[in-house]
């Protein structure tokens, strides 16, 4: 017997979410290296000013986790904060492949925290951070956001933000289970609520028949 139905397919559903993880983490990559090369070369300034007293371009190396908390950690706490980031970002990209397509804005979400951690953790990686002989190398940071109230951050970092701000608002409003959900999601929930209700009538009419 043939089947008709329309079968989903990775390249409709799944592909464009791999390719915008490779794209963001090029980014990531791409930029951490220019500035690295820049700032360090000989006769480079310290900074660059973009805006006067308010943003600056320059190149740090963190070799803790957020705002340089645990650089002074001891190497095997370093390895199991490693070890966790990456246990974590397989999880969220294993969540992102089951996650029904229809929920794009999780989807989206999903990309961008897991592409921006994966970026950071290529650099810690890379530069061994629990290995104190590759000291003062970790992940190259380079926007100066201290002004503020942040730290050195670079595009893996806005990547993580991006991903939590598109997160909140899908659990608010952008998505079928949504607290509030807004436009097509309002559609979609009502749909599936009305699906729901169908099936457990179906259900009860067979049970008293």
């Amino acid at each position: 017997m043939t089947n008709n139905q329309p079968k989903t397919t990775l390249k409709g559903s799944r592909l464009w979410g791999v390719w915008l993880f490779f794209i963001l983490v090029a980014i990531d990559q791409l930029t951490k290296l220019i500035a690295d090369a820049y700032f360090s070369a000989a006769g480079a300034p310290a900074q660059i000013t973009l805006i006067d007293g308010w943003l600056w371009l320059r190149i740090t190396y963190n070799r803790g986790i957020s705002y340089g908390l645990g650089a002074d950690a001891s190497p095997a706490l370093k390895i199991a904060v490693v070890a966790f980031t990456a246990a974590m970002m397989a999880g969220l990209a294993i969540l992102y492949f089951k996650v029904d397509k229809t929920r794009s804005w999780l989807k989206t979400a999903l990309v961008f925290v897991v592409a921006g951690g994966v970026g950071n953790l290529i650099d810690r990686v890379y530069y061994q951070v629990w290995n104190t002989s590759t000291a003062p190398l970790g992940v190259r940071d380079m926007v100066d956001l201290s002004k503020f109230g942040f730290a050195v951050c670079n595009f893996a970092d806005f990547f993580i933000t991006a991903g939590a701000i598109m997160l909140v608002l899908s659990l608010l409003f952008f998505d079928k289970d949504a607290i509030i959900p807004l436009g097509k999601y309002r559609k979609m929930a009502k749909a599936e609520q009305a699906a729901e209700q169908a099936a457990e009538q179906a259900k009860q009419d067979a049970n008293n028949g």
